[in-house]
């Protein structure tokens, strides 16, 4: 089939192909991508082509040019599903160590606490805590450091169950 005799078979059919499209996929734009998708392989094949049966080879392959999209896209919903699942454990696995990690801080003495939270949670310079708390700034870093490890091995220690 040449070029001219194809886009006239073409045209006699597109207008039920792309209806067929829509039927199968329920979305307007997606189904004009599969026609013109479709259309786009025909003119490749257009010298293989038989005059005989084109409708329903037209047909036949929009049908499954949209089943390969509906595929793809339940294909998507379930990774999307999966990644939204494994978000929110990993959110839960996140809230539970916040929990822990606050009552590690809650647990330790005044003063490290009270440096710990006023360093890391409200970012305040070293110079400004040791004004706050009445000690010099080089007694503030080392109770941080002391408080930040105290944190660290005792969160350590209950992640790995005591090992």
């Amino acid at each position: 089939m040449n070029s001219e005799q194809l886009n006239i078979e073409f045209l006699s059919v597109k207008d039920a192909a792309y209806r067929y499209a829509v039927a199968l996929l329920h979305d307007r734009s997606e189904a004009e991508d599969a026609v013109q998708d479709l259309y786009e392989r025909l003119w490749r094949r257009r010298l293989l082509l038989r005059r005989t049966g084109f409708r329903s080879l037209v047909m036949t392959s929009i049908r499954n040019a949209a089943l390969d999209r509906l595929r793809e896209r339940e294909r998507r919903r379930c990774e999307s599903v999966d990644e939204a699942v494994a978000e929110l454990v990993e959110m839960d696995e996140r809230r539970d160590e916040v929990a822990l990690i606050k009552r590690i801080i809650a647990r330790l003495p005044e003063r490290e606490r009270e440096v710990i939270h006023l360093r890391d949670v409200e970012g305040m310079a070293f110079e400004d805590i040791a004004e706050m708390v009445g000690c010099s700034e080089v007694a503030a870093r080392m109770a941080h450091s002391r408080a930040r490890q105290k944190v660290k091995d005792e969160f350590s220690k209950i992640m790995n169950y005591g090992v």
